[in-house]
């Protein structure tokens, strides 16, 4: 290596380590500069928050508790998440999840939207970050929740699962009877929603001799019947299905105890030769008279239907056995329950044999008291 060489390499690493020092010591500064504003560099170090289950879509029991999971446990300044449209009731914390209890119920067969918030934060994680909003739909009641609310607000002659000894026993405040005070609406709602949406395995018994047969769990007559009768009581249109507007009123009835007060009424007709037609009110029969059911060809149907509906007076057209039109104006005192086939006055020699085209016709004078005592949503039954 000659000598004039020399001096370049020793000038080339003086700058180089010069160069290094400085690098050195900006890295320090920089390194202090990072530690005096650490708190917002560490935030975006962390995991960002995730949502790691949500209530279903579809909430079958509007009782139980909604759950939002989040992937670490809920930092102590992390929102709750919400429900809209608000309803009463307390979000808790129970490890990584959220739950909401209503005070009573969510809304049957109504929509709500959950939020979870932007801010929603888990500890050790940084926040959501975006706002997170799902509809929710609450299904309305199964059938055998309508029956046991119709059968405890005395629409059906059923005896519901009760719940004034457990009532009383909640609140601590039962009378002799077992009865539990009126001024406890919240815990009546309480167990008025647990037993719409989970109703009692056993199915209600009857509470009157001759009541008309109840299929658990199925909207047949007797509770279609039932229903209607409700529905027009409480101005709603006695379709005998329950959708929103029904639901809301049935439960605001068992809530406030406004139960049925006209005695249970219904309409047997027998077709054993004397054909007879009595109204029954509850354990008693009020009225009894012979009356005249279809022809061979245009039998009666057998069977539990609900009257759906009433007039003082109309024109019966339709076909005979034969195969010849009717057409009838006039006839009075009409309750339809089951197609073309009604309960209603019309002349004739003598009662008590089938000689209708499917009626059940009786003397005009009964069917007008007859008439008077019945209402749309009464059951006509029908055997032999």
């Amino acid at each position: 290596m000659s000598v004039s060489k020399l001096p370049r390499r020793l000038t080339l690493i003086a700058v180089l380590s010069i160069g290094l020092l400085g690098v050195g010591i900006g890295a320090g500064v920089g390194g202090l500069e990072s530690h005096m504003t650490s708190a917002s560099d560490t935030v975006g170090l962390l995991p960002a928050t995730r949502i790691t289950a949500l209530p279903r879509p579809t909430i079958l029991n509007g009782v139980t508790p909604l759950r939002v999971r989040l992937s670490g446990v809920p930092a102590p300044f992390s929102p709750h998440p919400a429900l809209s449209p608000a309803v009463a009731g307390t979000w808790t914390r129970r490890g990584k999840s959220e739950f909401f209890t209503p005070k009573v119920a969510l809304e049957p067969c109504s929509t709500y939207t959950l939020t979870v918030w932007a801010a929603s934060t888990a500890t050790g994680h940084s926040p959501l970050g975006k706002r997170r909003s799902v509809p929710l739909h609450v299904a309305c009641p199964s059938v055998r929740g309508l029956q046991q609310i119709l059968a405890r607000l005395d629409y059906l002659p059923y005896e519901a699962h009760s719940i004034h000894s457990e009532q009383a026993s909640s609140s601590g405040e039962a009378s002799n009877s077992g009865e539990v005070s009126s001024r406890e609406p919240s815990s009546r709602a309480a167990l008025t929603a647990r037993y719409a949406f989970d109703p009692p395995s056993e199915a209600p018994r009857a509470r009157l001799a001759d009541a008309p047969a109840l299929e658990y769990g199925e909207l047949d007559g007797t509770t279609k019947g039932a229903l209607m009768v409700f529905q027009s009581d409480h101005g709603i249109e006695p379709t005998g299905t329950p959708e929103s507007a029904t639901w809301q009123a049935l439960f605001k009835a068992a809530v406030h105890d406004e139960r049925n007060h006209d005695s249970y009424t219904f309409v047997t007709v027998t077709e054993s030769i004397p054909e007879t037609l009595e109204v029954h009110r509850g354990n008693h029969v009020v009225l009894s008279t012979p009356a005249n059911t279809g022809v061979a060809g245009a039998e009666t149907a057998q069977g539990i239907f609900p009257i759906f509906s009433r007039f003082t007076s109309t024109t019966m057209v339709g076909t005979n056995p034969d195969g010849t039109k009717y057409s009838d104006p006039g006839v009075p005192w009409v309750n339809y329950f089951n197609g073309g086939d009604a309960v209603h006055g019309f002349p004739r020699g003598s009662y008590g044999t089938p000689q209708s085209n499917g009626c059940v016709e009786l003397p005009i004078s009964t069917a007008e008291t007859v008439f008077g005592m019945l209402k749309l949503g009464d059951i006509v039954e029908v055997t032999s």
